[in-house]
This record gives structure tokens, sequence and C-alpha cells, in this order.
């Protein structure tokens, strides 16, 4: 029996896994899988930048409206201000505070580098401040504290079924649930990065002055900041801060109504909406510097 079976051609490894492909073949393959998945990520982000655009643009519409401000939706966004914007204001100031001591710091290590003087920190401080850290330090105090609260609420309402509960009543979840906390947030987010912004130039000058970073009164380095002050600089943080605001409020509102409904995934729907909105305003923060500036650079010694 043994012989037998011995005498039989069974294939060989190379056979049983068919031709073998050409070195040539086997990158082209290669490359336009790389293609297709390129490609398909590419189609996945245009589709989610769409629909959030699409979204916020529902939001600003619904949002001029009178008629959509009815009492439930007045209280939903009293509450929601209270917790996203009056409720976060210590938490911005600390971090604040702590980035203001950071960048005299930063701003001892470019007198000595550079050669400057102290009087040139102050138009120094004031572009990277007004023009980057305040908005983006705020966006990342309101995600933080806010964003994924709310996504975690909306999730829980739809494991609940309160989402359907409330479309079953007539009542339009757009209007009810994700407007007034949209405009919230992008209202928080405008608000605590004015606050933001005083809060580092003031905690700035202290400690710059204490250390003898900063060697000017305090009416010699205000007059300094308001002599850099720019029209383009109101235009440029109230357009970054709203729409940053508008970005992170629309995704993390998103990830809570489309949760699975399960009530295990709340976590990781928060989560998400947490990375997601933070991945989107670094974005919309570096495409915005670049397109009102047109640098990547927003300042320059000299």
């Amino acid at each position: 029996m043994f012989s037998i079976v011995s005498q039989v051609n069974l294939p060989s490894a190379s056979q049983r896994s068919g031709p073998r492909r050409r070195p040539i073949d086997a990158i082209m393959h290669g490359f336009w899988n790389a293609c297709e998945q390129l490609g398909t990520f590419g189609i996945n982000v245009a589709t989610q930048i769409a629909d959030v655009a699409a979204v916020l643009s529902g939001t600003v519409f619904l949002a001029c409206r009178p008629s959509s401000w009815t009492p439930p939706v007045r209280n939903v966004f009293s509450r929601q201000m209270l917790f996203t914007s009056v409720d976060s204001i210590p938490a911005a100031m600390r971090f604040a505070a702590v980035v203001g001591v950071m960048g005299i710091v930063q701003a001892v290590m470019w007198i000595d580098a550079a050669g400057l003087s102290p009087s040139e920190v102050a138009p120094i401080l004031w572009r990277s401040v007004v023009r980057e850290i305040a908005p983006l330090l705020a966006c990342l105090v309101v995600i933080g504290r806010s964003g994924i609260a709310i996504s975690a609420e909306l999730a829980t309402m739809h494991a609940d079924g309160e989402i359907e509960v409330i479309d079953s009543q007539g009542i339009d979840p757009m209007t009810y649930l994700v407007m007034p906390r949209v405009v919230s947030v992008m209202i928080s987010v405008f608000c605590l990065a004015i606050i933001t912004a005083v809060t580092i130039m003031v905690t700035g000058y202290l400690i710059g002055s204490s250390v003898g970073a900063i060697r000017v009164t305090w009416n010699e380095f205000y007059g300094e900041v308001s002599r850099n002050f720019e029209r383009g600089d109101l235009v440029f943080f109230t357009s970054k801060t709203l729409v940053a605001g508008g970005f992170a409020g629309v995704i993390c509102c998103l990830e809570g109504v489309r949760s699975s409904g399960r009530l295990t995934d709340v976590p990781r729907v928060a989560s998400r909406a947490g990375i997601r909105a933070l991945t989107a305003i670094f974005a919309i923060s570096a495409i915005l510097s670049v397109l009102f500036y047109e640098k990547l650079l927003v300042f320059k010694f000299g």
C-alpha cells in the first residue's frame, strides 16, 4: 500500500500555490492595492468632512431662525452654555497661566539667542498668543471638558431610546439636540479664547517682569501690544474660533447620535469623538493659518 502511494506524482509546493507571479506583476499589484486603499481613505475623509459641513451649515441656518428658539431649546442652550463656557473659565485660566509662564521662558531664550530687546517680546507674544495659542487652548478645554460629555450624553440617550421618543413626538432632534449644543460650543470657544489670551498676556508680563525678562512698565508693555493689533487679527481670531468650535461641536454630536445604541459602547464613542474633534481643530488651525497669512510661520523676527 505504501509503495503504491509513493509512486503517485503529487504536485510540488510551487505547483499547489498556482503559477508564480513575476516580480513586476507583484510590484504593480502592491502599487494598485496601495492606490485603492489611499483612494478609499480619501473618500472616507471627504465624506466625513462633507457630513460635518452639512450639519454645521444646517445648524447655522436653524440658529438664524427665531422660530427655532422655542423655550425647551433655549433651556437646553442656557444649560449647555453654563456647563461649557462659565464652568470652564477656571480651568481655562489655569492652563493659560501655565502657558504664559512657558511663553516667558521661551521669550528669555529668544532674547539670549537672537539678540532681541525686551520690548520686542511683546509683539512676539501678541502674535503667537492671539493668532495660534489662545484659540487652540480654548478648543482643547472645551473638547476635553464638554465635547466628550456631549457625545457620551447623546450616545446614552440613543441607547435608552430617548432620541426615538423625541422624534416620535414631532420634535426635530436636529433643532432640539444638536443646534443648541453646537452653537454653545462655538460661542464658548470664542469667549474662552479671549479670556485665555488676556490671562496669558497678564501672566506673561507678571512672570517676565519678576524674573527680569521684561524691563518695561505695564503701560509700555500694553502700548507695545496694542500697537501690534491689526484688523486682520480680529477677523482671523473670530473666524478661527467659530469654525473650529463649530466643527468640534458637530463631530461630538454626530458621534453620539451615530452610536451603535449599546450602553457598553458609550465610553468608546466618547473617546473617538474627542480624538476626531482634536484632529479636526488642529487641521483647521493649520489650514486657516496657511490660507489667511499665506505662510506656514505666522510671524518672523525683525
